[in-house]
């Protein structure tokens, strides 16, 4: 298999995949969408830029797998110490029109060229899914992260006690492949909760 090729498609109107040959125009993402791209991009860029990591992250890039698959990704995080064009990680920031491809076909090319490390962020449940690449290329689901606010706490019917200690409650987590850095889900979902 050919080493991906990054190429950045802001200049065009309306981004396009080609996945296994078929060329899919993308819809333009709500604002939702928009303001976790944001926050995602912040997190990552300052903390790369804080600890002077060779580090960064891009979107809206077309990601070209082979003449027949370029996906763009929501959001790629690339080291320069890295051995390849494949990224380290990728982020998928769901929506209706995006789900079943975000969480199946694009899935499966990543896992092709070894993005050892895939997030899918939900928008509707305010939660993150990690999965790991395998050494078969295939990704296994590793941990779902969700953000709850102290008033979402309230509107949950009373939780036996026997039942408090299996929930854990965290605030935040760190991605696999930068372990030292950590993430706030409030701030991932920041500007969208409680809106």
């Amino acid at each position: 298999m050919n080493e991906p090729i990054i190429d950045d498609c802001r200049g065009e109107l309306f981004a396009k995949e080609k996945i296994n040959g078929k060329v899919c125009p993308m819809e333009r993402p709500s604002d939702e969408h928009e303001a976790i791209c944001c926050n995602i991009t912040y997190l990552f860029s300052d903390y790369f830029r804080k600890n002077k990591k060779y580090c960064m992250v891009k979107n809206e890039t077309q990601l070209f797998i082979d003449e027949n698959n370029c996906l763009v990704p929501d959001l790629m995080i690339f080291g320069r110490e890295t051995n390849k064009n494949a990224p380290l990680l990728v982020i998928e920031i769901l929506s209706k029109s995006t789900r079943f491809k975000d969480l199946g076909i694009k899935m499966e090319k990543y896992a092709e060229i070894g993005v050892s490390e895939y997030w899918v962020v939900d928008t509707k449940h305010f939660s993150i899914d990690v999965y790991l690449l395998s050494d078969k290329k295939t990704y296994s689901f590793f941990k779902s992260y969700v953000y709850y606010t102290d008033e979402d706490f309230s509107k949950i019917p009373k939780i036996r006690e026997e039942q408090k200690s299996e929930i854990e409650i965290i605030e935040e987590f760190f991605p696999l492949s930068f372990p030292e850095m950590r993430i706030l889900l409030e701030d991932v979902f920041y500007f969208i909760k409680g809106k």
